[in-house]
């Protein structure tokens, strides 16, 4: 009886201990990648998109400014540059159909190997938010 009150009070601060080491806030979301034409198509003028260059390592964000500029960056065969290192990725889209919009899109390089993606950003700037609220200003 002694063992078996000793095991449930050690599991009870257990799970206590597990419950109150949860983080706090709003939980963060991955940001997905514009994989597919019907991801482009979904883009509005005043988005930002994140081109990420393998081949450097950098991230330059863009903003979309019209749905055309949206759409050249699914368009076969376009040539996509790195502001960064000025490489070059060519558009190359894959699927079932040319008329259905679940098709694939990726940027490939010299050897066809992928070095390049794109991501929407939903809000730049979120995790800089406690340097806004000035140096008083508790950290969460």
């Amino acid at each position: 009886m002694k063992k078996l009150m000793s095991v449930l009070i050690l599991s009870a601060l257990g799970m206590a201990t597990l419950a109150t080491a949860a983080p706090r806030g709003p939980s963060w979301t991955p940001q997905r990648s514009l994989s597919t034409v019907e991801d482009f198509q979904a883009l509005k003028p005043g988005d930002t998109v994140a081109q990420v260059c393998k081949m450097c390592d950098s991230v330059s964000m863009v903003k979309i400014k019209s749905k055309e500029q949206a759409m050249a960056y699914c368009k076969e065969g376009a040539m996509i540059g790195c502001p960064s290192c000025k490489s070059k990725a060519k558009v190359t889209v894959r699927g079932p159909r040319p008329e259905n919009p679940r098709r694939t899109v990726s940027y490939v390089g010299k050897n066809d190997e992928a070095c390049m993606f794109m991501a929407k950003v939903d809000a730049v700037g979120e995790t800089h938010k406690s340097i806004d609220r000035g140096a008083d200003a508790p950290h969460r």
